[in-house]
């Protein structure tokens, strides 16, 4: 009995520095407000990542980073949130010998310019504009590749516009209309949904708190192992004015209806697409694979799944 009361007050000790330390971190001034940065930092303009291009699609200008010869089949890489095309820096370098890999900034991220409505963020017309940017590209098809919130855009895609995609891989997150079947099923953790809750109606606080600590959200993002001058490229990037805002933007549009109306893209149109869903212990959404495998076996077909111990990229939602 003496030992278990000597270890709860030293775990209550424990708790309490922990507290008043992080009360300490929150009094100081540089905490709240993050180092200036005016210059990017050379890993971002470096040419061995790629040529650094911009295209104008539905009245909005978006950057994107190219390796290959455009006279290849086109591979297309979607990044998540908060996330932006240095991401794919590494895939797209290994699978140009083989095809024209392209990274895209989506509007509003990295260095694409922001939509003049954030109605645009909704998945269905992000949609159309990947589609649209395929065409502008002088394809009728692409390799489509995504990852978090770019593997629901992607999923949208499959979905929607099957004939625009050839075959793809996604990866770590299940389409919206699975993951509103989960949260129907009671499924969805506690946690994520108050997490969720808080991003949707908090107004500008979480943008606040994102820059605490000189941006510190990307330290645990990117992982203890992360190379300082990649860490760098991420704060930058989301320093920029309303880089932030733009995700968050990017979230509430999709999510704002996600808990009171049927998602209405459930239906798929005819295809017969080759996928690749490559998925870990668990997803973002806080669910292991195994609660929505089933579904999305079924909704997606033919569908290879393979586990693999670590993602990388590594962000999202």
């Amino acid at each position: 009995m003496d030992q278990l009361a000597f270890g709860c007050v030293r775990r209550a000790v424990f708790v309490c520095a922990a507290f008043f330390l992080r009360l300490i971190r929150w009094l100081q001034v540089a905490y709240w407000v993050p180092n200036a940065r005016p210059h990017p930092p050379d890993t971002l303009n470096h040419s061995k990542w790629g040529t650094h291009r911009y295209i104008t699609v539905h009245n909005i200008k978006l950057h994107y980073v190219e390796q290959g010869s455009c006279s290849k089949p086109l591979m297309l890489f979607l990044h998540g949130l908060p996330d932006f095309w240095y991401s794919w820096r590494y895939q797209m370098h290994e699978f140009s010998k083989d095809y024209w890999t392209v990274a895209l900034d989506l509007p509003g991220f990295g260095r694409s310019e922001p939509p003049a409505h954030c109605v645009t963020y909704k998945l269905s017309n992000l949609a159309r504009l990947v589609c649209s940017l395929i065409t502008a590209l002088g394809k009728s098809e692409c390799v489509l590749v995504g990852n978090g919130a770019g593997s629901i855009l992607g999923w949208h895609i499959v979905n929607q516009y099957p004939d625009r995609v050839s075959r793809y891989t996604l990866l770590g997150m299940p389409s919206e209309a699975i993951l509103q079947q989960l949260y129907q099923r009671g499924a969805i953790p506690l946690a994520t949904l108050l997490k969720s809750a808080f991003l949707l109606y908090a107004g500008e606080l979480p943008t606040l708190l994102a820059r605490t600590g000189d941006y510190a959200m990307f330290n645990k993002l990117l992982g203890p192992d992360v190379k300082p001058q990649d860490l760098e490229a991420y704060k930058y990037t989301f320093a920029q004015p309303a880089a932030l805002r733009h995700t968050l933007a990017a979230f509430r549009e999709n999510f704002i209806d996600f808990f009171l109306e049927e998602c209405e893209y459930r239906v798929r149109k005819p295809a017969n697409i080759p996928g690749l869903f490559l998925f870990r212990e668990e997803d973002c959404f806080g669910q292991t694979p195994e609660e929505y495998m089933s579904l999305l076996m079924d909704a997606y077909e033919p569908l290879e799944t393979r586990f693999v111990a670590r993602i990388d990229p590594k962000k999202e939602y």
